[in-house]
């Protein structure tokens, strides 16, 4: 089945881009009612100025975001992989301008983490895991130095230890540098490392599986909303085909009776019009005959009988009981030069459905249909063709989703082909519709593929 949505605009990555972005102007707007709260009670931050920049480049980029994202331009998976990239990359610099991992808010770097796990496929959710836990890591020795949050932690730094200020010597800065390796190495901020790195590959790892389970489920649910909205399709067709049969009944047993009382008057009739009479008689019996035959199918098929039958004797039927109404047809039998032969289980709609594709191929192209039969271990190919130039694109485009229409052309596929598709994918099969080529010949045309499972017998030992 065709999705009906238009693929060219993901409306799901549309509204997380946006999300994103909000929520990362709503901690930009944090962060600075935090910097402005900082120079009112007289206690600003070293990195007031590189925390201002950092804010204005991150309100730039992300309003342009939004209005593109607004105008439709900014849509895909990988469009809102770059936005949690960029949430990354803007922690990252304001966590570096703060203290590095001493900062207690590094956490953060969660978040965009579990967002990417809960909504990205598996190779971006990995992308984002790796980057963030390469930040956080390198967070650990690159930094600038915010004395609030080392001062505060009385239980895991010595009271002595003494942040150079501005203006140091160069023996004071390889002090500096080497101050930084020692509280990357310090049991806190390592056992933080640790706690971080774990946190973030199992959240990755679960939120990740649950995620495609839903995407997987939700898929279902929408196959399985498409397969009732076609079975109804289908349905109203069966209800409409019964129904005329069953209408059809009763003025083909009145006219049988017409003619058997026409057939009475005997001397009264012309030797042509016995003719006339024996003809209707024959063609009437043909009828009733016919209508028979479609209820006690139509029977068999509800039961869920299905028989197990040879694909060359299936073909060899399906041809006994259509070439007699399409003599005019010629006919190429590719599989009979095939030594092997495959079996598989299926009741009369398989038989409707070859003969309906036997009738489209003849009044696309009544010079030439070709069959052929093709075997796999577990797959038998049933291939209808013909040299008829090629099914129209805007016929292609209507098959599978609703009863086929062609107001410009005679040789419509019309419901023929609707129905053998719904005939074949309830036995588990496919039917595909496709146009073919032949550079060498200079030859094009359509040609119909039935796709149903082989049926494998099992061998069994007795005692």
């Amino acid at each position: 089945m065709k999705n009906l949505l238009n693929a060219s605009f993901n409306f799901e990555h549309a509204t997380n881009i946006r999300n994103v972005c909000i929520l990362r102007l709503v901690v930009g707007a944090a962060t600075f009612a935090a910097v402005v709260w900082a120079s009112l009670v007289n206690t600003p931050f070293n990195s007031t100025i590189n925390i201002l920049i950092i804010l204005s480049l991150e309100l730039i980029i992300t309003v342009i975001f939004l209005a593109l994202n607004k105008a439709g331009k900014y849509h895909s998976e990988k469009h809102f992989f770059t936005q949690l990239m960029l949430d990354v990359f803007f922690i990252s610099l304001f966590v570096y301008s703060t203290g590095g991992a001493t900062n207690p808010f590094v956490t953060y770097f969660l978040v965009p983490l579990s967002i990417g796990a809960a909504t990205l496929t598996k190779r971006y959710s990995i992308v984002v895991t790796s980057f963030t836990i390469l930040c956080y890591t390198l967070l650990l020795f690159f930094y600038q130095p915010f004395p609030f949050y080392i001062e505060t932690d009385e239980d895991n730094i010595e009271a002595s230890f003494q942040y150079p200020m501005a203006g140091h010597d160069h023996h004071n800065t390889i002090t500096t540098n080497l101050e930084k390796v020692n509280h990357a190495l310090n049991p806190h901020f390592l056992g933080m490392w640790i706690n971080f790195l774990i946190s973030s590959l199992l959240i990755s790892g679960f939120i990740l599986r649950m995620a495609q389970a839903i995407r997987d489920q939700e898929k279902a649910i929408n196959q399985q909303h498409e397969q009732q909205i076609y079975d109804e399709q289908i349905l109203s067709v069966a209800t409409i085909a019964a129904s005329t049969a069953h209408e059809l009944g009763t003025p083909i047993n009145s006219l049988a009776l017409l003619v058997d009382e026409f057939s009475k008057t005997g001397n009264k009739l012309t030797k042509q019009q016995h003719e006339d009479l024996h003809l209707m008689q024959s063609q009437i019996t043909q009828c009733s005959k016919s209508l028979k035959k479609l209820v006690a199918k139509a029977h068999q098929t509800q039961a869920g009988q299905r028989d197990i039958i040879s694909c060359r004797q299936l073909m060899n039927e399906c041809l006994h009981e259509w070439q007699p109404l399409r003599p005019e047809i010629t006919i190429k039998k590719i599989y009979l030069d095939q030594l092997a032969d495959a079996k598989i289980r299926c009741d009369h709609s398989i038989f409707q459905a070859i003969i309906n594709l036997l009738n489209n191929a003849a009044n696309i192209c009544p010079q030439y249909v070709c069959i052929d039969l093709q075997y796999t271990r577990t797959t038998v190919k049933i291939i209808i063709s013909d040299q008829g130039g090629g099914v129209p694109a805007h016929i292609l485009g209507q098959y599978g989703q609703k009863p086929i229409h062609d107001n410009e052309q005679k040789n419509s596929l019309g419901l023929g082909l609707f129905v053998s598709n719904a005939s074949v994918r309830r036995h588990h099969g496919t039917l595909l519709l496709r146009n073919w080529y032949n550079e060498q010949s200079q030859q094009s045309g359509a040609e119909a593929i039935i796709a149903l499972p082989r049926f494998i017998e099992k061998t069994t030992d007795h005692d």
